[in-house]
């Protein structure tokens, strides 16, 4: 399987801890990457008879955020394809799951319908601050009472337009906001978790 970079277990095991398991509605991934996440959502997604929608381009190219470094985002998202296709990775990866939604376009770009509910959305796409906050306008109109929003590489030096964007949403939704938890994920990188009000 993929490797996948974010530490989908511990995000699985808030979400069920939450109850989320048993309420109606789906789950979207915004930033699939080679899909290994995507998988572990789809197989807790299984169980409870809940869908994945997960959306990307898989263009390595359309991401020119910068890090601090000065390595574009681009580059690195390359580095560990190890020169195969993006979406021939996700694609291999993903064979057989039936309750992955494959939505295979920029997320700014998508819409759901109105009465789609969500328990779980997690925003990994592009890391530019404009995404961030568009990702979340996307999903969280359709995010349950009690449902989480989760934001990976928050307070992360490489990618600070995250952490401006992220910040940013929380003092605007703050009345629409119960609480917040940082979560710890590989390479110690952290995860924002938004349980909605």
């Amino acid at each position: 399987m993929t490797e996948e970079f974010v530490g989908y277990e511990n995000l699985i095991s808030f979400v069920e801890g939450r109850g989320l398991a048993s309420v109606e509605g789906d789950i979207v991934e915004i930033g699939a990457y080679m899909g290994g996440g995507t998988v572990k959502l789809a197989e807790f997604a299984k169980k409870h008879r809940k869908k994945v929608y997960a959306v990307d381009t898989f263009d390595t190219s359309l991401d020119g955020t910068m890090s601090k470094r000065g390595v574009p985002a681009s580059e690195v998202y390359e580095a560990f394809l190890y020169g195969r296709s993006m979406f021939g990775a996700y694609q291999e990866t993903t064979e057989g799951y039936d309750n992955i939604v494959t939505i295979r376009q920029d997320s700014r770009l998508v819409s759901f319908p109105g009465d789609l509910k969500l328990v779980f959305a997690f925003i990994d796409g592009c890391h530019q601050g404009e995404y961030v906050e568009s990702d979340f306008r996307l999903v969280w109109p359709h995010i349950v009472s009690g449902g989480v929003v989760g934001f990976h590489d928050y307070r992360f030096d490489d990618w600070p337009e995250v952490t401006v964007a992220v910040d940013s949403i929380l003092m605007s939704h703050g009345g629409e906001i119960l609480e917040t938890h940082e979560l710890e994920g590989a390479y110690g990188v952290l995860s924002l978790l938004v349980v909605k009000r």
